[in-house]
């Protein structure tokens, strides 16, 4: 069965949370255990991020949002849903390729904490 996570920044102090997603009708919650407990957070909703099952070559999960250095082509992709194809995939400029190939790359960032613009040696828009 494959592993359902979302992370998501709480409101408190800006820290991602990592757990499971309960959408209220005035909140966002994330539920995570802490020493056993299970611990609930306020968290931002525009920084929900789903997990893509996978994971980088460092072993990181690969998270909706995150930003993937791909050493092959020296360039920078974004992970995104694609809700026409019901798919998470990679984006770069117009170019988009499945988040399958994701496993070679290493996650550098985040649309959200403004990481990830930049990787040494990548290309640049």
């Amino acid at each position: 069965m494959r592993e359902i996570l979302f992370k998501a920044k709480r409101w408190s102090d800006g820290k991602w949370v990592y757990g499971d997603l309960n959408q209220l009708q005035d909140s966002t919650i994330i539920h995570w255990y802490n020493n056993g407990c299970r611990v609930a957070d306020e968290v931002d909703p525009s920084t929900v991020c789903q997990y893509t099952g996978l994971k980088d070559k460092n072993g990181k999960r690969i998270f909706e949002g995150d930003n993937v250095y791909d050493p092959h082509e020296n360039s920078i992709y974004t992970v995104e849903w694609n809700e026409n194809n019901a798919i998470f995939q990679m984006a770069h400029d117009w170019r988009r390729r499945s988040v399958e190939t994701a496993y070679y790359c290493e996650i550098i960032g985040n649309i959200h904490d403004g990481e990830g613009g930049q990787h040494e040696g990548a290309e640049h828009d």
